[in-house]
């Protein structure tokens, strides 16, 4: 059973976020008034041999009606930088509404845990549940002019039934990956399920941009939403 990860946005005049520096000699000089760092990564991003960063601010204040009634939430914000050669940075990329909250979690609370850099990719990572546990991964890059979703990944996980589900898509491709394996080695000596990992196609579609990515509102195969 897949768990179909959806917002429903009520029709509340949009939050106005901060519109980020266009340029700037450190990382500080992007940061707006009433925002903080909360995760940061640093390696290459393009063909120099400069480090860039791709960092994660939250604001300070929380924010009522921001995606839910009657619930205040703090905005938080992805932005890309790439190192100048003569030094300072410029801003590559500014998403708004890319990055899950403190609380959309469940009962793990904050499910953001890890943002990286590897192969000239921004990588986001993200963990939450309750009984039925979830991951994502999402996988940001530049090409053809933009910052574009090029791969996603999402596993359930369920201690319960003892089952491990995965979904990987490359959506440069079109192909994707399902492995589905139990979700601990044995469970009273006994797997529950064998093993296997089957590809498959579901074929491309308009690659989404990172700059107006808003998460949990994009179908990308059955009721997997990314």
């Amino acid at each position: 059973m897949h768990f179909l990860f959806f917002y429903i946005f009520f029709l509340f005049p949009s939050h106005q976020y901060p519109d980020l520096a266009s340029a700037g000699k450190d990382i500080s000089s992007f940061i707006p008034k009433g925002y903080h760092i909360i995760y940061q990564a640093k390696g290459h991003l393009n063909a120099d041999v400069l480090e860039d960063h791709a960092i994660i601010i939250e604001s300070d204040e929380p924010v009522s009606d921001l995606k839910e009634e009657d619930h205040a939430q703090n905005p938080r914000i992805l932005f890309v930088l790439l190192a100048n050669v003569k030094g300072g940075f410029s801003l590559a990329v500014q998403s708004n509404e890319s990055v899950m909250l403190s609380d959309d979690g469940g009962v793990f609370g904050d499910p953001l845990q890890e943002i990286y850099i590897a192969n000239k990719v921004v990588n986001v990572e993200y963990y939450g549940g309750s009984a039925e546990k979830w991951s994502y991964t999402y996988k940001w890059r530049f090409q053809k002019n933009d910052w574009y979703l090029i791969g996603a990944t999402y596993t359930t996980m369920s201690p319960f039934e003892n089952i491990l589900e995965k979904y990987d898509f490359n959506l440069n491709t079109g192909v994707a990956e399902h492995t589905i394996m139990p979700y601990l080695e044995e469970d009273e000596g006994k797997p529950v399920v064998k093993p296997k990992t089957k590809r498959f196609n579901p074929g491309k579609e308009p690659l989404f941009k990172l700059r107006n990515f808003r998460f949990g509102e994009n179908m990308v195969y059955r009721d997997i939403y990314f």
